[in-house]
């Protein structure tokens, strides 16, 4: 009994658009990769069924790394606005500061 053989998803995407392209038959593709004709069905109907989510899957994609982009550059907008409050707030607290003997009047 012949053990089962593992396809990776670029072979199966590979043999299954073969099969939708027509340019071959199917006969010729089970022979050239050695796989049941009933498998290339399945990976063809996958294909169609499942086709239109590598597309939805980028754009979703190019979404979040757009709204990334967004959330990056406000977060250095706010760094750089706390760096300067920061770097003014040691300065004039640097001017008013006491020194050690002296009493704060009030």
């Amino acid at each position: 009994m012949r053990q089962k053989k593992k396809w990776s998803a670029t072979a199966k995407f590979e043999i299954a658009l073969l099969a939708v392209k027509g340019e071959t038959t199917l006969n010729e593709i089970c022979q050239r990769f050695e796989v049941a004709p009933g498998q290339v069905h399945v990976w063809k109907k996958q294909l169609f069924e499942q086709g239109a989510q590598v597309f939805s899957k980028a754009d979703k994609s190019a979404t979040t790394a757009a709204q990334q982009e967004r959330t990056r550059n406000s977060l250095y907008e706010k760094i750089g606005q706390l760096t300067m409050e920061r770097d003014f707030l040691k300065k004039a607290f640097g001017k008013f500061q006491l020194s050690k003997g002296e009493d704060l009047l009030i």
